[in-house]
């Protein structure tokens, strides 16, 4: 129990140290089987001591400690109830990042650490000074392991405090480097919604969008992309197979395809819908991939513009 709480003290120290909060503002936690060591409520986490953490059961009964925990205790709560298998939890209010999203709606990616493990942020509109809707919260955390509440602060989880840590700091990084160099954001389109998910008429539209983009022809005669692409969810399994950048076929089954992307329908649907990053979802565990990594870096720009134009077809 002790190295545990010491583990709390670490990073809040951190957290303080980078900037990423300041005075009581904040609070970690972390889930250890059936209990949960959580700072007490006030707490200057850049200052943490041992009698400001408090433990918990997963209903939020005190069990060890004399302070209260943390306000946004309700939140600890349910994230932890909603995803069982995450065990740490970071909420801080990191200053640009907060300053940011007040005056943009989202975070262009624009370096290789913001597109694979950032991804596209959720925001969460707030209202009170603690979070008092859950709901909005959790379902932003099923599609990110960052979210960030708007005019309040983020929320990081996951199951290594260094992890959860460096989704903070490289958002903290990226907010920071987007005003100095007075970055904003495009204007993003909503795309109409025509179609079924991997329904026929989906495929079509899928193959016909990289067919008919020039620079998809351009990167397929560069980079040699000549693969076979398998997406694989629940009770469907595609392999679209590509010839130096365009689709010359689309069949059933994975069992020839050299890069395998696997995911539950509903991660798909984000995907397809723009909402999640293909790249970042797959660093977060939401999709799994049976590949050569290296080959997949290699051809990296063409699945970035392949999964681009992809997006721009909407689907229900």
């Amino acid at each position: 129990m002790k190295a545990i709480k010491q583990e709390l003290i670490f990073w809040g120290r951190m957290l303080y140290e980078r900037g990423l909060l300041c005075g009581s503002s904040g609070n970690i936690s972390r889930r250890v089987e059936d209990r949960i060591f959580i700072t007490a409520h006030g707490s200057y986490l850049g200052f943490l001591k041992e009698e400001d953490i408090v433990v918990l059961d997963v209903k939020g009964n005190l069990l060890e400690g004399k302070k209260g925990a943390t306000s946004e205790t309700p939140l600890h709560l349910a994230i932890y109830q909603q995803f069982p298998e995450k065990t740490i939890i970071l909420h801080a209010h990191s200053p640009y990042t907060v300053h940011y999203f007040n005056q943009y709606p989202w975070l262009e990616p624009i370096t290789f650490e913001e597109r694979l493990y950032l991804g596209i942020i959720p925001v969460v509109p707030q209202y009170t000074p603690i979070v008092t809707k859950l709901e909005p919260v959790l379902e932003a955390l099923e599609k990110n392991d960052i979210v960030v509440l708007k005019n309040h602060g983020v929320v990081a989880i996951g199951n290594e405090f260094k992890k959860v840590f460096s989704l903070i700091e490289l958002l903290e990084t990226n907010t920071k480097l987007a005003f100095l160099t007075g970055r904003k954001p495009k204007e993003r389109m909503l795309k109409p919604v025509t179609h079924v998910l991997f329904s026929p008429e989906h495929l079509s539209a899928l193959r016909g969008r990289v067919n008919q983009d020039k620079e998809m022809q351009r990167l397929g005669e560069e980079y040699g992309f000549t693969t076979i692409l398998g997406l694989l969810t629940e009770g469907k399994e595609l392999s679209f197979f590509f010839e130096k950048g365009q689709i010359v076929d689309v069949k059933e089954g994975t069992e020839k395809a050299t890069f395998v992307f696997s995911a539950k329908e509903r991660v798909w649907r984000w995907v397809f819908k723009g909402e999640v990053d293909p790249f970042s979802a797959f660093f977060q565990g939401k999709i799994e991939l049976k590949a050569d990594f290296r080959q997949l870096m290699q051809w990296f720009p063409v699945f970035v513009r392949l999964f681009t134009l992809w997006q721009e077809i909407g689907v229900l």
